[in-house]
């Protein structure tokens, strides 16, 4: 099992080439967080996302749920993960419609979230 626990950059994307093909089952919205359940992994980011539409239109959202503004991550829901890609602080997930998530990362001392599934438990 992979078990990387360290608060940095996400991992290569060849470490989470689990996700490509998976679906989108439910977006949960908490407090402090914000959860994504696929049919066979979870994404939990406590910082930030950005759905981009797959005509442009973007959308951000900050996990503090009584400061954030207006989401669309509703749309994203059945939807089939087609590509994942990272960079430094950034893992971009992009969907069969042409959606894209993009969840966000920091550098510091508490973990900005976690995937957790197939590939083992990943904290970003």
């Amino acid at each position: 099992m992979n078990w990387n626990t360290a608060m940095d950059n996400f991992p290569d994307a060849s470490q989470l080439q689990h996700l490509v093909d998976d679906t989108l089952m439910q977006v949960c919205l908490d407090p402090y967080s914000t959860q994504f359940h696929f049919e066979r992994n979870r994404i939990m980011s406590e910082l930030s996302v950005e759905q981009v539409e797959p005509d442009g239109t973007t959308w951000s959202y900050s996990c503090v749920a009584a400061e954030a503004g207006a989401n669309m991550l509703h749309r994203l829901v059945g939807k089939v993960v087609k590509t994942v890609a990272t960079e430094a602080l950034t893992m971009t997930i992009t969907f069969e419609n042409g959606a894209v998530l993009r969840v966000l990362s920091e550098i510091g001392p508490y973990e900005a979230g976690h995937i957790d599934g197939e590939g083992g438990f990943i904290v970003f």
